[in-house]
């Protein structure tokens, strides 16, 4: 027990309120205990670790650990699991007062130096169990397969042994190939390791093909993996390790491409498998695949693992979700080249003639609000019907919208589109996800992949289109970070559009500062097939639809939309009609060809221009004509200004075009002005 008389100098009396000090033992014990550490047996104060089980322990195992210090001046503990979940938690005894400095310098020496020297003793201790796990192994005899636990996990031994109690016995080994220390697993699924033996950063290999390396946590997932796949697996024991291996993994493989095998801690708070798993994926710009079960999977169990998976549904099935990911084990070259006297000219294959591409990746942006889930719905109605997108052919195929938000609005969007249209959506194949898909995991985006090649193989279709809407609701990384964006990038790629040479379409957001870029990390611009801007014009409620990058093609021109609404067949609670609304072309392309084009513009004298032919263009279809058709100051300038002229700007751009002739004035109204006549030739 504790020195009373070095805290409390008036001797015991005075500490018989801090309960924390008269038996710091219990008071320990009931610090673990509200952490789900319970330990049935006497607490032993040395300040070593002790093993005890956790609540959540299966029978036997020995999960948990503390370590109880009395020696100084105030007693300090530690307690934890190593298994799920995983937790630690450290306890200082209440004195009933707070120490003074000096006492705290002291404690806090103190401290450092148990710190210290038990980071002696741990490599001491490492050394000698490294020592003797080595010897021991030597001596054990090959484990077979029809060991009790193998044949209930279904895999095979894989190289490891069995000692002379008939526990099998998976050796711990660093990079250099060296004997760390070795974890023993008996009949029962009971696994402990070598007492002071090092598991931090070491592994055991199950090797294979090495141009995909996987990770796992327990041997059996591993053989699971191994077993299904033919590639190598690297045991990394715990979720905890799994970062530590996997940097061991790409350094002794440079060259391989890194799968993180996590467990799918589904019934676990944060799921530390995935969690921990991402982690160590990204650490090596490695990808990271876990298992999805069935509900008839869930009647019975909780299964979490690649094992639980072959057990429950059969090799066959870790082969398949793992593929999904990793692609098809196949022997072939993992980086591969063409003959250039192989490769073929071909015609742009249009999708929407002029502006979407089959086989690339294309992005419509804009501000909240901006009209540019209007334009994807709209594309993505034409897509699936076949119906001309506005004066350009369209190739039908079907189309999957991925809808990270708004899904009711979506539904009344959808039936505006066919209402003011006049064309059914009656069995087209045209998708929308009932949820958002966080496309910056691989196993996500492979899981959509799947249910696209389910519901494409239903309908007898390929996809033509994949819309994603929004990036922000869909992606599941930083958005600002270009390692997660490239892994976003990577994902559509080699899920969503090599598969079936479709087009990826991301709506995503206008930047903070400038608006005339996407927001996040510029990795996705430069990816880009095409990308397209949205406008909203808030005075005569226009959508500016322009392109600001084709990749392979003519920049097409820029378009102009009005919202519509209209009537929905549903009524709200006071029996009105619910409005819809849908997008309608305003044509500007005509007045444009009535404008003397030949004159040379800057890029803010063509804005400015184009917004004052947008206004006309709303008053012609309004009927609106002569002298109440032109456009006051004030109305041109806030237009402008949406398309981001500030007002000094603007001015100089007025003036300029009244000086080119391109604007008439007339009592501080304005008009563009026609195109002359062509002079006949002589």
């Amino acid at each position: 027990m504790t020195n009373l008389t070095t805290i409390f100098p008036n001797g015991f009396a005075a500490a018989t309120e801090s309960q924390d000090l008269i038996n710091p033992e219990e008071a320990f014990r009931r610090h673990c205990e509200a952490a789900g550490l319970l330990i049935k047996d006497q607490i032993i104060a040395d300040g070593e670790i002790h093993r005890v089980s956790h609540v959540s322990s299966k029978k036997g195992a020995l999960d948990g650990w503390y370590i109880l210090h009395t020696s100084g001046k105030v007693p300090v503990g530690i307690a934890g699991c190593w298994k799920e979940p995983v937790f630690e938690s450290k306890w200082v005894a209440d004195t009933g007062r707070t120490m003074s400095f000096t006492e705290r310098f002291e404690h806090d020496k103190w401290v450092a130096e148990v710190k210290a020297k038990k980071d002696a003793d741990r490599l001491a201790s490492q050394a000698v169990a490294a020592e003797r796990a080595e010897d021991e192994v030597g001596t054990y005899a090959d484990a077979s397969n029809d060991h009790p636990y193998l044949v209930r996990k279904h895999v095979s031994a894989n190289g490891i042994k069995i000692d002379r109690a008939g526990r099998l016995v998976v050796p711990v080994i660093n990079q250099a190939g060296e004997i760390l220390s070795y974890q023993t697993i008996d009949a029962d699924g009971n696994k402990r390791f070598l007492k002071g033996g090092k598991i931090e950063g070491g592994f055991y290999e199950l090797r294979g093909n090495r141009k995909i390396v996987f990770i796992g946590e327990g041997f059996a997932t591993c053989a699971s993996i191994h077993e299904a796949t033919g590639y190598t697996v690297l045991v990394a024991f715990d979720c905890g390790n799994l970062a530590k291996v996997a940097k061991s993994a790409k350094e002794m493989f440079p060259g391989s491409k890194i799968v993180i095998g996590a467990d799918n801690d589904q019934f676990t708070e944060g799921n530390p498998g995935v969690t921990k798993g991402r982690a160590a994926a990204a650490l090596v710009f490695g990808e990271i695949v876990y298992p999805s079960f069935s509900d008839s999977d869930m009647v019975d169990n909780k299964p979490t693992d690649f094992n639980d998976l072959h057990c429950l549904q059969g090799l066959d099935a870790v082969k398949e979700q793992i593929e999904r990911v990793a692609g098809p084990m196949r022997d072939k070259l993992a980086f591969e080249f063409s003959r250039a006297d192989s490769l073929q000219l071909t015609q742009i294959k249009w999708i929407v003639d002029d502006y979407i591409e089959a086989d690339s990746l294309a992005q419509v942006f804009g501000d909240p609000g901006g009209g540019k889930s209007f334009v994807s719905i709209d594309i993505a109605c034409c897509v699936a019907t076949g119906r001309a997108w506005h004066g350009h052919e369209v190739k039908q195929g079907s189309v999957f919208y991925i809808a990270g938000e708004g899904h009711n609005g979506l539904a009344r969007r959808f039936k505006a589109w066919q209402i003011g249209n006049g064309q059914t959506l009656d069995g087209a194949p045209l998708y929308k996800s009932h949820r958002a898909a966080q496309l910056y995991d691989a196993t996500e985006a492979a899981v959509v992949a799947e249910s696209i090649k389910e519901l494409s193989a239903q309908a007898g279709t390929i996809p033509s289109m994949i819309i994603i809407d929004t990036l922000a609701r869909n992606h599941g990384g930083d958005e600002n970070s270009t390692q997660d964006m490239n892994a976003f990038i990577q994902h559509l790629d080699t899920y969503l559009r090599q598969p079936w040479n479709c087009c990826v379409l991301v709506v995503h957001h206008s930047g903070v500062a400038d608006k005339d870029r996407s927001r996040g990390s510029t990795a996705l611009k430069g990816a880009l097939d095409a990308e397209y801007r949205c406008q909203l014009d808030s005075g005569t409620k226009t959508i500016a639809f322009e392109s600001k990058k084709m990749k392979d093609a003519e920049m097409p021109a820029p378009k102009n939309f009005q919202i519509t609404q209209v009537d929905l067949p549903i009524q709200d609670k006071h029996g009105l009609p619910v409005k819809g609304a849908y997008l309608t072309s305003v044509d500007i392309s005509g007045m444009m060809d009535n404008i003397q084009k030949r004159v040379i513009l800057s890029g803010n004298q063509r804005i400015a221009l184009n917004c004052l032919v947008a206004i006309e263009a709303k008053r012609a279809s309004d009927g609106i004509q002569g002298f109440a058709a032109m456009v006051d100051y004030d109305e041109w300038r806030d237009s402008a200004k949406e398309h981001g002229l500030n007002a000094r700007r603007f001015k100089e751009c007025v003036e300029a075009l009244i000086k080119k002739n391109m604007v008439l004035e007339n009592s501080g109204v304005y008009r563009t002005v026609p195109k002359a006549a062509e002079e006949p030739s002589a």
